[in-house]
């Protein structure tokens, strides 16, 4: 698939997102939206539901976290008000290797599903709790998370993070 830097930093932009689009392209899609970001223009509600649905696997194609994170500042709508407790339902290994997610919720419950469910397939899983100051959060809860998903996730810088704690950890699922 030949297909344009320039063109899938429009198409990101816009809010599309085509997971056909081999890995190596998101990496310099990504550097391209950082350099370039005062000329461009971004639908931020529509990049948050990409990010919502698609985020998980965009992080697995660019694997690095900072790269992502500066992108995610620049383009999700962004968050007004204090600082928060929430919770990740992580991967063992993830949690291990120092590669914490950026999708927390405010519900244990939600988080508990994660930790001790899809998250706890590879290598076990871990329930966390940590404090998000205001500058960690990315951006609240859109309507996909809330009222379609009612997993209420806010998008979070992890490195931003304070007091990250393991509540309970889980055991790998057996397949």
């Amino acid at each position: 698939m030949m297909v344009s830097i320039k063109f899938l930093v429009n198409e990101f932009c816009k809010g599309h997102y085509d997971y056909k689009v081999p890995d190596h392209k998101w990496q310099p899609v990504f550097q391209y939206i950082v350099k370039n970001h005062n000329g461009l223009n971004f639908c931020s509600d529509k990049i948050h539901t990409l990010w919502t649905v698609n985020g998980g696997h965009l992080r697995r194609k660019i694997r690095n976290d900072k790269l992502i994170a500066k992108v995610l500042t620049l383009t999700l709508p962004g968050y007004v008000g204090e600082g928060l407790i929430l919770y990740r339902g992580e991967c063992r290994f993830l949690f291990e290797s120092g590669q914490i997610g950026f999708c927390w919720t405010p519900e244990i419950d939600v988080a508990t599903k994660f930790a001790s469910g899809l998250n706890a397939i590879e290598s076990g899983g871990v329930l966390l709790r940590a404090y998000a100051p205001s500058a960690a959060i990315l951006s609240s809860p859109n309507d996909h998370s809330s009222l379609q998903m009612k997993e209420f996730e806010y998008t979070c810088d992890p490195d931003l993070l304070e007091n990250i704690t393991v509540i309970r950890s889980y055991e790998k699922l057996s397949s």
